[in-house]
Order: structure tokens, then C-alpha cells, then sequence
């Protein structure tokens, strides 16, 4: 999906005050895209495996030299001498959330890259554990119903179409965690550990009878353990893509009356046991022709009740992962008892976006047009549906928004609207993953149920009030009554993909996955974030000379300006080119009205002429695109590019290149992703350039004559992805480089390499810069999963530049 504003013409009948206009900053999100961009950086040549580079590099960094950046006598400032930066009120994407059934203020959740946090006061405030995880990408989460100390935790996320460059899923896991003493300590499972079968462990479910059974649904099928995870048996086979996604447990009958869903992007299948911990076989109850990823829910007043909400397959692109239909057994989920409720036929059209972006259908309806639009399906990545505790004629599905059905899935309205202000009762992030009841929900008294998605964790406490009806429902903000409440305090797995540093260090941004451009200071804190720009964020940068200029961007290069310091920007488009999803983009350090973006071109932009330039031939498709830039500080015309295909380019006339100049190309290790290069601030001859993915040669370089040759500097470092890497300016030999697991430093200018001490766990760490901290120059830390951080570096004498 590309992104589009949608701003006041959202609003039917409504005039546009200042405040909703700026909602045209908003823009749809890709999570596909973010998938196989993700997955792209991590590509491995054949028969090398992430998973045991990953774990050789874990090895290698315990017994490699720990660095501390912060003096021993500043320590207590700050956990492992980095302080949490936020934001802690945004979130980001989240697949689970238990809660605790006596201590109901007990919450456990996992981001999706950013480990196990829980929350002993209702989400007030939320706090890491299981930070000893090996794996952050925690997918699934389940508690053991006769021991409340005891959950498992499952890696691996794995809802995605295979990449169709070649590489494996993203986010990939390594097993199931358990933990028995509430989440204080964690430990891999070993019969999980190291095997294809659990590196997706897309669901769990401990028996309500026996805590020895535990059944995980997994890529590769169902498994059954009855002896706590010590072995497995693979009960449901299947090599439909996904493999098993969704589990549905009934805790009333003697055995484990369980169900599983199967398939993702092919035809998906629900099986049923009636006594899972048995070998007796399992049996398919429903197949409907063209269902694709498909969620469960039994109703719990009536345990015969069972809900089935399934997407669809469909060769049209106006179709494919809209919603297929809604199914309902009273039959305790027998076959040929399955009932098609709402479905992609229905004249309601309402009922019909239950898993697409429900305002992309209505746009021109609710400006006063008459042509609804296809709309922008997401039943692939975000799908659940949820039953009443209390009503099994009440039930709620989400896609995007989340709906309700009061007449046993029939009709629904909509109860949640992800385009309007934030500030708003009505507002919850969008893309839901997970809708949960109090454990003491009656219907009346107690109406609080909780969601998760994208942004985070929500609450509301009036379940049960009016939905939005037809299409005022969708377009007026206001038509639903059911009021919503973040729980992002101090909830910190933002997904950073780049961050900047203003001049002061009282303020800060960062582009992340599906939270836009997010805006911080020191004043308000970490849960006082801001998002002034919508979509997914990508690379930011300030002005060097007017602070108060900021440039950013959505994916696949749609620029922004913002002339007030980021509170506000209007859309600025470079000339067409075949972007990355995540584009780089500098404004040159030199003259501070020159922007370079690049794509299959370089292209640069000069505000005092005007418009936009091309620069470079058309790199041929071997090359691939442009994936990193760096202007050499002091010298405008030297400048230096990367592509996903490994290969760097260098030119000396950057300032007068045009369409017709060739850019030298160079490839050091012969292939790879080309994630960023950093220049000396003092010397224009000296040059680094990391590299992502697996194998395939060094992943740091260095050059000393300006980009022209290159020498490896990779002793001592593990064959991981890295990312980024910045110079201190006070001691130019020494170095930050930002990796898959966390940040490692080199005091001799690369020659060697220690592991540094963070606070925020092995994190993938996309972006480190040096900026001003409180008493001088520090490091900043922009992660994908744990937010951003900074650390102060010790003080040193700058050096003149030459």
C-alpha cells in the first residue's frame, strides 16, 4: 500500500478545523513492504543459516570485552550507563497480552521485536523482563492455568507472504521461552532450540486438566507436549504457507476439546480434536473455497458457541485479503454446522470492511461522493475475533478498526477509528492483533476489554456502548460511544528505523515502522512523544544551520518539510524513482539547502534554485538501488553511495553531476545490503561502510582515500547484520556500531572491537549518531523494538578540522 492523506475529506458533513487538517499527515502503512524490507537487509547466501550465525555471534560476545561508556562514577545515572529516551507512549506492533485471573492489574504483553514487559498496575506503567531471551520477536504468550508463575512465550513472527527476493520470513524465532517465576527469568525450551519447527511459533495453549500438556501451532504444524516442552509430537501436519496460526481451547470438557487454523495466502483449513492429548487423529470441520488466514473464538457463556473469521484468497487485487467471512458453529464446531454470517457478498458494505481500512472504502462517501473504493485489505496481518464472556450473540472482530456484532455476527458497527485525533475517546492505533476480557467482565458492571496492535496496548471500560451504524458509523469519529484509553506508559518497543539529534540535545526524532515521524524532548519526558507525520517513518534530518528546518519521510521516499521544528510539515516530492521502502536521504552537511535522495538515480534538490536534479545514470539492475549516502563534510562535491547489492559509489563532482554522469562503482565483498557509511568529520579521506545480511565477507569496511579502495574491519566481530555506524567526534577513533544484537565499540578506530554495555538488551539497533548530550557530545541509540536511548561520552579536547 502506498501511502495517501486522508485528512478532512474523512470527515462527512464536517468543516475542517485546523486541528484535522493536520491530519493530512496521516498515511496507510506497509506492513508487507516493512516485512520484506526487513527481511531483504538479512539475507544469507545459500547454506548459511541466520539462526547459527546467531547464535556462534552470542557465544562470541560473551566472551568478548564489555565497554562502558559512561565513567564507573556515573553509573547510577542511568541502567548500564544509557538513559531511556521513549517514546513510551507510542508503542508498537504487540500480538499478545495476558492477564493475570486473581491479580487482574498483573499484565503481561511482548512487542514483536521487543521482548516479554509487564505491568503491575493495570498498564500505569510497564517495565522489561525476560530481557535473557536470545530472541526478542515474541509472537505468542500464554499463562498456565493452574500455576499463575508459569507462561510460555513463543518467537517468531511469522504472518507474512515468503519474500520474493528469496529470503526467509522475517522476524524470525528461535524456540519457546518458559518462565516459573512470573517473568523474573526465562529459559529456551531445548527441544524447541535450534529446530525449523519452532522458529515461528505463532500461537499457545496449556491444557485447563494437565500443565504437562502444552500445544504450540507452529509453520510446520500442530504440536503436542504432555510433559511441559521436554518433547514434542507433531499432531496436525501441513505445509500450507504460515502453517498453523490460531488455537482455540475449550476448558469444559474432560479432554482437550481443541481446534487449530491453519494457512495463510493459500486455502486454509480448521481442524478439531476432541481429545487433543490423545493420538487420536484430527479432523477438518471447516474448508470453505477461497479462506485464508482464519482467527477462532469460543464462546465462553456457551462453550457449543464457536466464532471462525477468515480473510480471503483472490487473484484481484481489489479482493485478495478482504474479508472472506465470518463463521458460526453452535455445534460445538462440527462439521457441515458452520453458518457464513457476514461475508465478502453482503449488501452491507459496513460488514464487509471487517478487514480492510474501513475509511479507505468510504473516503469519497464521506466527502460527499457517490463511488465507495476498494479499499486497503489487511486480513493477512491483522485478524482476531473475540466473544462476549457474558453474551454469545456479542462479538468483536478487527482488522484495521476494530467492529461489534450484537446479533450473533450478523451486522456490525464500528467501535474504534485509527484516523482521527489522536487525543480523541474514539482513537485506537490501528491494525489490531489481540481483543481480551477482564477476568471479572460481567456485562454491566465491569465492561473493560482491552486491544493491541501497531501502537501498542488500549483499554476501554464502556464495551457495550453504541457502535458506529452504516456509513455515518465509518466516516463521523463521534458515532461510536465506546471510549478508548491508551496503556503506552512506558511501553517502549517502538520500531526505529533512523533518528536525528537536534543541535541542543533537548529534543530529538526518529522514523518508525507504522508510527510515522515521532518527535521527543528532555522536557517532556519519554511518554510525551509526539507524531507530527504519519505512514511508515523512515530516515529524518535536521537542518544543520536553521534547526527549525526538519526533512522526513514515509516509505518509498515521500519527503516532508517541516520549517517549525517538527511540529508541523507539507509534502515535498522528489522526481520519480524506484525507491527503497525505507529511502535514504541526507541534506548535505555542507550547504544546507542541498537534499540528495536516492533510488535507481541520485538525485539532489537546491531550495535556492528550486526543483530537483538527476545526477547519475540509471544504476542496471545488478547494482540495485540506492540503500546509503554520505557527503564528505568540507568538501560538497565528494560523496559516496550504497546499494542493496553491496556495490558503493563514489564521485568527485557530486555538485555538477548530471543524468549523463557515470558514478564510480566499487564492490568490496561482492554482494550484500549497504547499510550505511559514515565520513571522518575532520578528514574527507577517511570513510567506513557498514554492511547488513549474513555471510558473504566483512561487514565493516574502511577507506583512507576517500572511497576509492577498501580494507575489511571485521576482527573480532560476529558475522551478524550491522547497521550503522557513527564517530565521536572527541576521539575519532573511536567508533559505535549499531547491530542486530546491540552496539558494539572500537577505541583504535576498528582494529579491535568490544561489546558495549547497554540497558536495552540485545536489540536489533538500526541507527547510532552522535549529538550533543547534557554535558558534552553523547551517543544515541535508535532501535527497532526497544525505542531510542542515549548515552553521555566522556569528556575529550575536539579536534581543529583541516
Amino acid at each position: 500500500m502506498r501511502p495517501f492523506p486522508i485528512a478532512c475529506l474523512l470527515l462527512l458533513a464536517l468543516s475542517c478545523s485546523h486541528a484535522e487538517s493536520e491530519r493530512e499527515r496521516e498515511a496507510f502503512d506497509d506492513p508487507q513492504e516493512a516485512a520484506e524490507y526487513y527481511a531483504m537487509k538479512r539475507r544469507a547466501p545459500e547454506g548459511v543459516s541466520p539462526h547459527a550465525l546467531y547464535e556462534a555471534a552470542r557465544v562470541k560476545m560473551a566472551a568478548m570485552p564489555r565497554h562502558d561508556t559512561v565513567p564507573r562514577n556515573d553509573q547510577a545515572k542511568a541502567v548500564g550507563g544509557w538513559t531511556f529516551l521513549g517514546p513510551g507512549n507510542i508503542g508498537g506492533r504487540t500480538r499478545v497480552l495476558v492477564i493475570d485471573p486473581v491479580e487482574n492489574e498483573v499484565m503481561w504483553t511482548g512487542g514483536v521485536s521487543g521482548g516479554i514487559w509487564k505491568t503491575y498496575d493495570g498498564g500505569g506503567h510497564w517495565q522489561p523482563v525476560g530481557d535473557q531471551l536470545a530472541n526478542l520477536a515474541v509472537n505468542s504468550l500464554v499463562q498456565d492455568p493452574k500455576d499463575r508463575n508459569t507462561l510460555f512465550a513463543g518467537t517468531g513472527e511469522g504472518y507474512f507472504r515468503e519474500d520474493v527476493r528469496g529470503t526467509d520470513l522475517p522476524l524470525r524465532g528461535n524456540g519457546i521461552y518458559a518462565t516459573h517465576d512470573g517473568g523474573t527469568t526465562w529459559s529456551i525450551l531445548p527441544s524447541t532450540d535450534d529446530r525449523d519447527d519452532f522458529r515461528w511459533v505463532n500461537d499457545l495453549a496449556v491444557s485447563a486438566h494437565d500443565s504437562q500438556r502444552l500445544y504450540a501451532a507452529t509453520r510446520t504444524g500442530v504440536w503436542r507436549s504432555t510433559d511441559a516442552g521436554i518433547t514434542w509430537t507433531r499432531v496436525v501436519t501441513t505445509n500450507v504457507k504460515g502453517g498453523c496460526l490460531d488455537l482455540a481451547l475449550r476448558g469444559d470438557q474432560e479432554g482437550d476439546y481443541l481446534f487449530a487454523s491453519c494457512g495463510i495466502f493459500e486455502q486454509a483449513t480448521v481442524y478439531r480434536s476432541k481429545n487433543a492429548q490423545t493420538d487420536a487423529a484430527w479432523e477438518a470441520v471447516l474448508r470453505d473455497p477461497g479462506m485464508s488466514r482464519t482467527t477462532l473464538a469460543i464462546a465462553p457463556s456457551r462453550t457449543s458457541t464457536i466464532y471462525a473469521l477468515s480473510a480471503e484468497n483472490s487473484s484481484s487485487p481489489d479482493r485478495d485479503q478482504q474479508l472472506h467471512a465470518v463463521f458460526r458453529s453452535d455445534a460445538n464446531g462440527d462439521a457441515d454446522s458452520w453458518q457464513k454470517l457476514a461475508s465478502s457478498a453482503d449488501a452491507d458494505r459496513v460488514n464487509r470492511t471487517l478487514l480492510t481500512n474501513p475509511i479507505s472504502v468510504y473516503q469519497a462517501i464521506c466527502n460527499g461522493g457517490q463511488n465507495f473504493a476498494a479499499g486497503v485489505a489487511m486480513g493477512w496481518h491483522c485478524n482476531v475475533i473475540a466473544v462476549d464472556p457474558t453474551n454469545p450473540d456479542r462479538v468483536w472482530a478487527a482488522g484495521v478498526d476494530l467492529f461489534r456484532s450484537d446479533d450473533g455476527g450478523r451486522n456490525w458497527g464500528v467501535a474504534s477509528y485509527w484516523w482521527t485525533d489522536d487525543t480523541k475517546p474514539s482513537f485506537v492505533h490501528a491494525d489490531q492483533h489481540v481483543i481480551a476480557f477482564h477476568p471479572r467482565y460481567d456485562g454491566s458492571a465491569n465492561q473493560t476489554m482491552f486491544a493491541t496492535n501497531d501502537g501498542g496496548v488500549y483499554r476501554t471500560e464502556n464495551a457495550n456502548a453504541a457502535v458506529g451504524r452504516g456509513t455515518s458509523g465509518v466516516c463521523q469519529d463521534t458515532a461510536s460511544q465506546v471510549a478508548w484509553t491508551s496503556l503506552n506508559h512506558s511501553y517502549g518497543v517502538t520500531q526505529f528505523y533512523q533518528g536525528a539529534v537536534f543541535p541542543n540535545g533537548r529534543s530529538f526524532l526518529g522514523g518508525a515502522q507504522d508510527n510515522g515521524t515521532l518527535v521527543g524532548t528532555i522536557a517532556d519526558g519519554p511518554d510525551r512523544w509526539t507524531r507530527p507525520w504519519g505512514g511508515d517513518g523512515a530516515y529524518v534530518a535536521i537542518d544543520p544551520v536553521d534547526p527549525q528546518k526538519v526533512v522526513t519521510e514515509s516509505q518509498f521516499g515521500n519527503l516532508a518539510v517541516s520549517i517549525d521544528g517538527g511540529r508541523s510539515f507539507r509534502s515535498v516530492q522528489p522526481p520519480v524513482d524506484d525507491f527503497l521502502f525505507i529511502t535514504p536521504f541526507v541534506i548535505d552537511p555542507n550547504d544546507h539547502q542541498r537534499i540528495w535522495i536516492g533510488g535507481r538515480h541520485m538525485s539532489r534538490s537546491n531550495e535556492a534554485t528550486g526543483g530537483w536534479s538527476v545526477a547519475s545514470t540509471q544504476l542496471p539492475n545488478e547494482a540495485g538501488q540506492i540503500s546509503a549516502l554520505a557527503v564528505a563534510p568540507g568538501r560538497p562535491d565528494r560523496m559516496l553511495a550504497g546499494t542493496n547489492e553491496g556495490v558503493l559509489l563514489r564521485t568527485d563532482q557530486a555538485t555538477t553531476a548530471t543524468p549523463s554522469t557515470e558514478w564510480t562503482r566499487v564492490s568490496p565483498r561482492g554482494g550484500g545490503y549497504v547499510s550505511s557509511i559514515a565520513f571522518d568529520p575532520f578528514n574527507s579521506d577517511l570513510v567506513y561502510a557498514t554492511y547488513a545480511g549474513f555471510g558473504g565477507g566483512p561487514h565493516v569496511w574502511k577507506s583512507t582515500d576517500g572511497g576509492a579502495n577498501w580494507s575489511p574491519l571485521d576482527a573480532g566481530l560476529p558475522d551478524i547484520p550491522m547497521h550503522s555506524l557513527a564517530i565521536d567526534p572527541t576521539q575519532t577513533t573511536r567508533l559505535y556500531l549499531g547491530t542486530d544484537l546491540g552496539i558494539f565499540v572500537s577505541t583504535d578506530g576498528g582494529t579491535t572491537w568490544e561489546v558495549e554495555n547497554t540497558g536495552f538488551a540485545a536489540v536489533v539497533t538500526e541507527c547510532v549518531v552522535i549529538g550533543q548530550g547534557v554535558r558534552g557530545p553523547a551517543v544515541y541509540a535508535f532501535t527497532h523494538g526497544r525505542g531510542a536511548w542515549r548515552a553521555e561520552l566522556t569528556t575529550g579536547t575536539r579536534r581543529r578540522p583541516r
